[in-house]
């Protein structure tokens, strides 16, 4: 059996632990009799996705991304409409769409499903002009994603202190959001478009979202005081905040968001400057993913 082409793309600095050794520890688990194996790393933002646009015009077999949420994103997103296969060994701080995946934060696991898992194929969505795989996010969450990124500190602690400084300033913004057609208008401290359903660090912003089903879940966070927020967090851990009085739910194909104000934004976790209109379409079938083969993912 000819063996596939099989490319790791490491960043280097997600995540809090070294990954000096992570070359050795892909070739001890990997099965050697299964694929030819190239390791590359990065060295600056977006170097992922450059990579990846490369392995997929040199016709790589699978690409894995080895990282967090940011890198999963720049490299998924090189992917999306190849014929290449997009796998993930989670690396990085609040993995979410490993979670997601039940790959959790496990490295063998992920070697695992890479050496005899599942392909499925699933939906991803287009922010604007760009592609995520996981959630975007419009107001607040996307206020403090950018914050974190400004900040070389990583980790839950720095993600909560930053959020609770924050929190003293919190205004919500006015949004009106046409979801195929239907208008919805208002303050909110939040909007999330997810194609999966975590955020990192194990908080499920949209527990009815599925990969492969070929619709958004939108979620408004409503405006409320602080303490009302942080009193409803449980429900990020119990998987309820869809049923919250905080907040509202809905589905749709395509989305169309605008604001008097700029906004600030994030597509997987990774934060950009405040900008005042964005549409998000769900892509359907568009990327080939890896999963364990003893998961139900959807």
């Amino acid at each position: 059996m000819e063996k596939k082409r099989i490319l790791f793309i490491v960043n280097p600095f997600a995540g809090t632990s070294s990954k000096h050794n992570i070359s050795d520890q892909i070739h001890k688990f990997l099965d050697q009799e299964k694929y030819d194996c190239q390791i590359k790393f990065t060295g600056y933002p977006q170097h992922g996705h450059e990579i990846a646009l490369q392995a997929v015009k040199d016709g790589i077999d699978i690409i894995i991304a080895n990282g967090g949420d940011g890198t999963v994103n720049e490299v998924a997103s090189a992917i999306v409409g190849s014929n290449s296969t997009f796998g993930i060994i989670p690396g990085g701080s609040g993995n979410g769409f490993s979670m997601h995946l039940g790959l959790g934060r496990s490295f063998q696991k992920a070697m695992k499903a890479i050496n005899d898992g599942k392909i499925i194929t699933i939906d991803t969505c287009k922010l604007n002009d760009s592609f995520y795989v996981n959630v975007a996010g419009f107001g607040f969450d996307a206020r403090i994603a950018f914050l974190t990124k400004a900040n070389k500190e990583r980790g839950f602690t720095h993600y909560f202190t930053t959020t609770l400084k924050e929190s003293k300033k919190f205004k919500a913004e006015h949004l009106k959001l046409d979801i195929d057609g239907k208008v919805i208008e208002g303050n909110f401290a939040a909007a999330v478009v997810a194609n999966a359903s975590r955020y990192g660090y194990s908080f499920t912003i949209a527990p009815t979202a599925q990969l492969t089903d070929g619709v958004l879940d939108i979620i408004l966070i409503k405006e409320a005081s602080v303490p009302r927020y942080f009193l409803s967090a449980y429900r990020f851990f119990n998987k309820t905040l869809h049923l919250s009085s905080l907040t509202e739910a809905h589905q749709g194909k395509r989305i169309k968001i605008t604001s008097p104000n700029p906004v600030y934004y994030h597509l997987d976790g990774e934060g950009f400057e405040a900008i005042n209109e964005f549409t998000v379409e769900i892509v359907p079938k568009s990327l080939k993913l890896i999963i364990p083969s003893d998961t139900d993912v959807k």
